[in-house]
């Protein structure tokens, strides 16, 4: 869903794309994101999109300095065979298509001939569409709860006046347009002019603005800018209009303003007020509005992040926290905004690692250590996650990425040493720390794998800011912190589970069978025990469930193992997956949702320190954790394994890899892959259940029964139970006293046809349906 916070018409479009951009658990990212606009309404906002959204590609006449061609050439850019103009790797293309609707796509064999190459791209790529299914219109757009949700007249005048006003409301706040009915009257003010917005787009773009104004045009313009802004743009320049906007004062504060609430719709202001000539530096009131002050301080913090990698890591991290100090304000500036203080934003979260980083974990036992960790310890890798994800490209990112490590990885090693030293101790048994998932009634359990503690305490924030109530505990994982051990022990089928004599895949047995227990034997014993097994798409009402469910979801551990360091650039995608995966669930009926992992994982951009380890002496060896051959003598840190206690695991000391080059690891001990997220999320209030209990006809009318807990669920009759739009009633009715309603049949030809009765709540989700024949006895 669209960000309903978004400040403007261009933030909501570029945020329900981004939507639009996400793929499922288990689904390759789409190619290409089409966009269809069977009226080619949306026309007129383009070439702002453009500016914002570099990966946007047109289908028109053949201009690619514009990002405009042809189907061909299109499909060329999709295939990334045009270097020079395609978007980088990663970064998915959003190809607009005019005049063309999703409907002219499926046609297939009747599709136009010149579109036919575009076909295939709906099934390797993404269309942006409504919920429903249909495209979006600028009007569904903007009057959509699952967008803008603007209360909007629908006459003819209104929708007339909304579209000539489109590329006005680019800008708008769009806080303005909320709160009231919009008529045409409203939508003409757009239009009517804008004495602030037109100076902007004239000092961002002279030429480009002259060339649209006519003779009148030009003259009221200079006019207007005359009378109230002293400037006189033909005589003066825009010379004069930057050193004004620089000093400020009267209306160009305003005009300030305006700049700072969208400044990428201008992005030619910035190099205007390059030019521009202050009268006065100390003077100078606001000294946030000289980009050139804000490219020396940029420069000046560059220099001391290359000065603070020679340091002692307690120096580099004072040095870091003086910097935060220094620089934070200019997070606040508008340059911030148009990507020109990238250090300084690195500084937010490089402040925070280092503050936390400047103390080593510790405790007086394992279980003492692994509790300070979940209470707080993990924001110091929540941060250094932040700053490796803040830029994301060129030397600038290459530089933060080497601060970071300066800053993290002395403080993860020392504090992966002590949580070795402590399990490790005479009379500790790591085993005994570790507590197994149990099926409870009406609770999903949802298996996230490689779920860390810091990324779980981030979901427990998105969730919460939703409205749903989060208990959040820790679990200590088994050892070694691998799928294979861990995996069984986080679901309900552990205690069919029992070890082996070895342990070279780390996998335990189903005591039963004597065969390994892999994904699809756990699945199989747990629907055994009256467990409910979901797949990745399924939301099966939890009501009544005793022994609950399990489903799995997310990817995160399989994008570290392919991505290394790159993976945290798909950590906030990846939360925002499972957060709408457990909304799912809840709104289906189960009463809760339980989210659990098998292990953690050690990140360390550059690679973690290699640790030598003879191969004749282990049976496996992976990148943190080796079994060893019978009694073989090691030279690093053994600890029993889990499922059988005889059998030693070898695991590097502290953050230490077996493998070369390795960023991304897991299986060793270390509170990063040992402490899991246990989360218990419940909604912040009752979720709707219905039942359909009785189903009569009398002729053409249907009366249904049904038992719920909101008496303001609806009741339809529908061709197909999914879509709202094959209904055959007369109308849907909310249910009446008595939890019972009646519904009639529009069209008597409908006598005889199979059809569904549907329940669903205010938001159009389906709680239950029950097939049925009109007019059956």
């Amino acid at each position: 869903m669209t960000d309903v916070a978004s400040k403007t018409l261009i933030d909501a479009i570029c945020a329900s794309l981004g939507h639009a951009l996400r793929s499922p658990d288990g689904v390759a990212p789409p190619v290409a994101l089409l966009w269809t606009d069977a009226d080619g309404h949306w026309g007129p906002l383009i070439p702002t999109l453009r500016k914002v959204l570099p990966h946007l590609y047109v289908l028109g006449a053949f201009a690619p300095k514009e990002r405009n061609g042809p189907v061909i050439w299109l499909r060329c850019v999709v295939e990334r065979t045009l270097p020079e103009v395609s978007p980088p790797e990663g970064v998915v293309p959003i190809l607009y298509l005019p005049k063309i609707s999703r409907q002219d796509l499926r046609a297939a064999g009747d599709c136009p001939t010149h579109l036919q190459p575009l076909i295939e791209l709906q099934y390797r790529g993404a269309v942006w569409h409504q919920r429903n299914g249909r495209d979006w219109t600028v009007e569904a757009f903007l009057t959509s709860d699952d967008a803008l949700g603007l209360d909007i007249a629908r006459d003819k005048r209104t929708r007339d006046s909304m579209l000539r006003a489109l590329p006005l409301m680019a800008n708008e706040p769009v806080a303005g347009l909320r709160g009231r009915r919009l008529e045409a009257d409203d939508f003409d003010r757009l239009a009517i002019g804008d004495p602030v917005r037109d100076l902007l787009i004239w000092l961002s773009d002279t030429e480009a603005f002259q060339a649209r104004c006519d003779a009148n045009h030009w003259a009221t313009f200079r006019d207007i800018c005359l009378r109230l802004f002293s400037v006189d743009p033909e005589r003066d320049g825009t010379q004069a209009a930057a050193d004004a906007l620089l000093h400020g004062g009267g209306k160009w504060d305003e005009v300030w303003q305006r700049f700072c609430d969208v400044p990428r719709l201008y992005p030619g202001v910035s190099a205007s007020l390059r030019q521009a000539r202050p009268r006065d530096l100390l003077g100078l009131a606001d000294h946030s509005r000289r980009p050139g002050l804000n490219a020396e301080q940029e420069d000046k913090l560059r220099k001391a992040f290359e000065v603070l990698l020679t340091l002692s890591h307690a120096e580099a991290c004072d040095m870091v926290v003086a910097l935060e100090i220094e620089h934070k304000e200019r997070r606040g500036w508008v340059w911030a905004q148009l990507g020109e203080s990238p250090y300084a934003l690195a500084l937010e979260p490089l402040g925070r690692l280092a503050k936390a980083a400047k103390t080593t974990l510790g405790g007086a036992s394992a279980e003492a250590m692994a509790a300070d960790y979940a209470a707080s310890g993990w924001r110091c890798d929540r941060a250094a996650m932040e700053a490796l994800a803040v830029i994301t490209v060129g030397a600038q990112s290459g530089l933060v990425t080497k601060v970071v490590r300066a800053l993290y990885e002395p403080w993860l090693d020392r504090s992966a040493r002590r949580f070795q030293e402590l399990l490790s101790a005479p009379g500790v048994d790591p085993a005994k720390l570790t507590t197994a998932v149990n099926a409870e009634r009406d609770t999903c359990v949802v298996f996230a794998d490689g779920l860390r503690f810091d990324v779980g305490a981030v979901l427990q924030e998105r969730l919460e800011a939703q409205g749903f109530r989060v208990r959040m505990s820790h679990r200590i994982a088994p050892f070694p912190t691998v799928t294979a051990t861990a995996k069984p022990v986080a679901s309900p089928a552990h205690g069919a589970c029992a070890g082996k004599p070895d342990a070279e895949d780390f996998a335990p047995a189903i005591a039963a069978s004597g065969q390994a227990a892999n994904a699809s034997r756990l699945r199989d014993t747990m629907a055994r025990v009256g467990v409910e097994v979901l797949n990745a798409d399924q939301s099966t009402t939890g009501v009544g469930r005793e022994g609950g469910g399990w489903t799995e979801s997310g990817k995160l551990d399989a994008l570290g193992h392919s991505l290394q360091a790159l993976l945290v650039r798909q950590i906030d995608p990846e939360i925002d997956a499972l957060a709408d995966r457990v909304t799912s669930l809840l709104s289906s009926g189960w009463t809760r949702v339980r989210v659990v992992t098998d292990h953690g994982w050690l990140l360390l951009p550059g690679g973690l320190p290699k640790v030598n380890l003879s191969p004749h002496l282990v049976a496996t060896k992976w990148a943190r954790c080796a079994a060893v051959k019978g009694h073989s003598t090691l030279a690093v840190p053994t600890y029993p394994w889990y499922w059988n206690p005889v059998l030693r695991i070898a695991s590097p000391p502290g953050v230490g890899a077996f493998m070369a080059n390795t960023e991304y690891a897991h299986g060793g001990v270390s509170l990063q892959e040992c402490v899991t997220p246990d989360m218990i999320v419940e909604g912040g209030k009752e979720a709707t259940a219905a039942t359909i209990t009785e189903i009569t006809w009398r002729g053409m009318r249907c009366r249904v029964t049904v038992r719920t807990n909101a008496p303001s669920v609806m009741v339809d009759l529908r061709l197909n139970f999914k879509q709202a739009t094959s209904s055959i009633a007369a109308s849907a009715k909310e249910l009446a006293a008595g939890n019972g309603t009646s519904l009639a049949v529009s069209d008597d030809k409908y006598e005889g046809a199979a059809v569904s009765v549907v329940v669903f709540d205010v938001s159009g989700r389906v709680l239950d349906y029950r097939p049925t024949t009109v007019g059956e006895n």
